[in-house]
């Protein structure tokens, strides 16, 4: 009950602030705005009938879109997590709910309220091209249709839950340091994505599929690319909710910890042994 109220809280606190309402308004608008140019430079030059994007495309803009959403959207949380911990008072709340219950609520309420702002930015998105381009989804099967969605969501999750953890991490925003470049793992794959797409059974690649920050996006694309086994998806997903919850548990450690730490950023062997006493 708890963990629903803070949950609860931190969705309503996050769609009700200015900043959630100005990016569901801006980025669809910024959208627009490209898709539209695009297309008025694209008209000026002789083209023949092209057919739907195929899957792994479909994969690239979705995960691209993921990762800008949990971006904005994890920021938002470490930026909370550092303002509480620099905020004694959150000393009085942890004597009601425990790090973990907060931490996670915190979490799980940001990265719902972030879900249904990109899954807005996607539905607005998709109408708008379609508008201008034969957009079509025809080329995802059923197989894309039950794996996307479940990337996307435990990716967001994770992404956030990294944010979070970092901001623990942080003794003020200014530090910044080694724990807001965490945040940037995630993104890595992203760079390689044409090898991905070209590569897709590369070992490698099938690895990377499997370690729970590079998850969402190697395999968005791996399925996009080729016919990846079904005990690899479902081995890949149980490693990223696994990810998703360790992460969790040990950014609440870090945070409760953390809390005790007066102006002073933890070292890498503190760190290490907070993690360690989070397991």
């Amino acid at each position: 009950m708890k963990l629903r109220s803070i949950i609860r809280w931190e969705f309503l606190h996050a769609v009700q602030s200015k900043q959630f309402l100005i990016m569901s308004v801006l980025i669809p608008a910024l959208a627009t705005i490209g898709i539209v140019v695009a297309n008025s430079q694209q008209s000026a030059v002789a083209q023949g009938p092209s057919g739907p994007p195929p899957a792994y495309v479909v994969a690239l803009i979705l995960a691209v879109i993921l990762f800008m959403g949990a971006f904005i959207n994890g920021v938002m949380a470490l930026y909370g997590v550092v303002k509480e911990k620099q905020s004694r008072v959150v000393e009085l709340i942890l004597s009601s709910v425990s790090a973990r219950e907060m931490m996670a609520g915190k979490i799980i309420g940001l990265g719902i309220a972030g879900l249904i702002q990109v899954t807005v930015w996607i539905v607005v998105a998709y109408f708008v091209a379609a508008q201008f381009a034969p957009i079509s989804l025809s080329a995802l099967g059923a197989v894309h249709w039950l794996t996307y969605p479940l990337y996307f969501a435990l990716g967001y999750l994770l992404i956030a839950s990294i944010y979070a953890a970092a901001g623990a991490v942080m003794k003020d925003v200014q530090s910044g340091g080694v724990g807001g470049l965490v945040g940037i793992i995630p993104y890595l794959p992203i760079m390689f994505t044409a090898f991905i797409v070209e590569n897709p059974d590369h070992l490698l690649v099938r690895i990377a599929g499997f370690v729970p920050p590079f998850t969402p996006s190697v395999m968005m694309l791996r399925v996009g690319a080729t016919a990846v086994p079904a005990w690899e998806i479902a081995l890949s997903l149980v490693s990223l909710a696994l990810g998703v919850f360790l992460t969790m548990r040990v950014a609440a450690r870090i945070f409760e910890v953390g809390l005790l730490m007066y102006g002073k950023a933890p070292s890498v062997r503190e760190l290490w042994k907070w993690t360690r006493a989070a397991r």
